[in-house]
This record gives structure tokens, C-alpha cells and sequence, in this order.
């Protein structure tokens, strides 16, 4: 698939293979359930990958096991990672019911956020049915590496949805870079909104300024605005 100029550039993965994906990479490091709720530009509607069972989906019922309207609404807050438990988005204990099926009731949850420059976002949710402790101290040690993951799916979907620009020289992910540099970021800001170490973001701005053709940030700014490879939001 052609997409924003690089006719290498792999085909996006659809959104059974990122579930997919998801239940392999999170099941090897002993997590089970999981949700990928992801909003804003350029999705026309919010986009759930889950394996969920049916009672979590979105809807009334959901909220009978877990506060979801509190929890949607405090990821689009935050940055880093925070458990459910810390936050008091459980059902108290002595309103907590079973998930209809094989489960018991939700005992403890952990959301992953990546933010976007134009206000799309990815959230990664998980959750655990018992063993509490047990699953903190999981997704404490695999940490880093659930983040990346969700960066990964971020990423996924900006390939997938991205409309195609046949004289964009950059990738996503270095549009999304730039941008957030015309806004005044500075790298270790930039490493944080997306996710990224500023390793990465010195990385990919190297490889702005190799394909436009400048040697600074500012000119590159300055090429991009006026190519129109990068808007400021309105």
C-alpha cells in the first residue's frame, strides 16, 4: 500500500490483527484482559479493540463493575499510567458483582495513555479479575514495555487512517515530532506528550532535517508550514 509518499511503507494492520497482536504480546507476559479504546482525528468515531467479556463493553451495564465514564473521561487527562484502585474507579467492595461468565468481580484495573498532537489518542486498559496483587506487581515490571506496545497500536492507527499525501516526505510519527516542535516544545517535552525517549524524538528530527534538506529545527518549521506538511491546530 502507497501511503503519504513511501511506496514501501508496509500495509497498516487491521483492527482484528492488532487484537491480535494484543492477546499474544500481553498473554506471554501473564496479562489476559484488555481494551484499546482510541478518539479524535482522524477517526470519524471512537475505535474499541478488546477481548473483554461482554458485561465491560461499553454500555450501562459496565458501569455496574467499574466507574467506566469516570475512567474514559480521566484518560483524556492524564499521561502516565495509574491503576484503576488509586484512582477509586472500582465498584466498592460491597457493591462489586461478578462478570457474567467464568469471572469474578473486576479487583483491579491499569490504563496506559498516548496522547496525539491534534487530539487523538490511544488508551490501553486492563483489567484483572481477582489476584490484585498479583497483577500490579505484573504490569509494574512490564511497564515499559506495555507503553511501547501501546505506542505501537497508536502508531498503527495514525498508518491506517492517515489520508494518503502523495508529496508528504515525513511519516506520521515525524509530523506528529515537528508539529509539536512548532508548537515550542522542546525534545524532552515532545519525548513525554508522545511517549517517546528524547532519544527518539533527537532520532526522528534528524531524519526531518536529512529528507527536507535543512540543519536546524526553525527551517525546518519554517519548510514544513509552508509546504504544508505540518498545520498548526486552529
Amino acid at each position: 500500500m502507497r501511503r503519504n509518499g513511501h511506496p514501501d511503507t508496509p500495509t497498516p494492520l487491521e483492527p482484528e490483527e492488532v487484537r491480535q497482536l494484543l492477546d499474544t504480546e500481553l498473554s506471554r507476559r501473564g496479562l489476559g484482559h484488555f481494551e484499546v479504546y482510541q478518539c479524535g482525528p482522524p477517526l470519524d468515531e471512537a475505535q474499541i479493540i478488546s477481548n473483554y467479556p461482554d458485561a465491560l463493553e461499553p454500555s450501562d451495564t459496565a458501569d455496574d463493575f467499574y466507574r467506566r465514564g469516570e475512567l474514559v473521561a480521566l484518560t483524556r487527562k492524564r499521561i502516565k499510567p495509574f491503576f484503576w484502585s488509586d484512582e477509586n474507579l472500582l465498584a466498592p467492595a460491597d457493591e462489586a458483582l461478578p462478570v457474567p461468565g467464568p469471572c469474578k468481580p473486576v479487583g483491579e484495573g491499569a490504563s496506559f495513555i498516548v496522547h496525539g498532537n491534534r487530539g487523538f489518542y490511544s488508551v490501553l486498559n486492563l483489567c484483572s479479575f481477582g489476584e490484585e496483587q498479583q497483577f500490579r506487581e505484573t504490569v509494574q515490571a512490564f511497564q515499559s514495555e506495555l507503553q511501547m506496545l501501546l505506542v505501537s497500536v497508536y502508531d498503527e492507527a495514525l498508518e491506517q487512517h492517515a489520508p494518503v499525501e502523495p508529496q508528504t516526505l515525513l511519516t506520521p510519527r515525524e509530523t506528529e515530532v515537528l508539529t509539536w516542535a512548532s508548537l515550542g516544545k522542546t525534545y524532552n517535552e515532545v519525548a513525554l506528550l508522545t511517549s517517546m525517549t528524547s532519544h527518539t524524538v533527537k532520532f526522528h528530527m534528524k531524519n526531518i532535517f536529512a529528507k527536507m534538506d535543512v540543519t536546524n529545527g526553525k527551517s525546518a518549521i519554517r519548510k514544513a508550514l509552508q509546504l504544508g506538511y505540518i498545520r498548526h491546530p486552529s
